[in-house]
C-alpha cells in the first residue's frame, strides 16, 4: 500500500492526480445518469461537515450545479 492509497480526503485540500482523475468520472457519470445537485444541496453537506460555506459562485466554479430555473 502506498501514500495515495491511504490518504484521507479533507475539506479544501484536492485529491492527488490518480482520486481526482477517478473522483472527475464517477461525478461526471452519476450527473450524466441523475443530474447535477441544486446549491441547496452541497449547503446542506457543508453544514453537515462543520465547513464555512465558501460562497455560490466557487460553489459553481468547483462542482455541477443544477440550474435553479429547472430544479424540480
Amino acid at each position: 500500500m502506498d501514500a495515495t492509497e491511504t490518504w484521507e480526503p479533507q475539506p479544501g485540500v484536492p485529491l492527488p492526480p490518480a482520486q481526482g482523475a477517478k473522483a472527475d468520472a464517477i461525478l461526471a457519470e452519476l450527473v450524466s445518469e441523475r443530474g447535477a445537485p441544486a446549491l441547496e444541496h452541497y449547503r446542506r453537506v457543508y453544514r453537515s461537515i462543520g465547513v464555512a460555506w465558501p460562497g455560490d459562485d466557487e460553489i459553481r466554479r468547483l462542482y455541477p450545479v443544477a440550474d435553479a430555473a429547472f430544479a424540480g
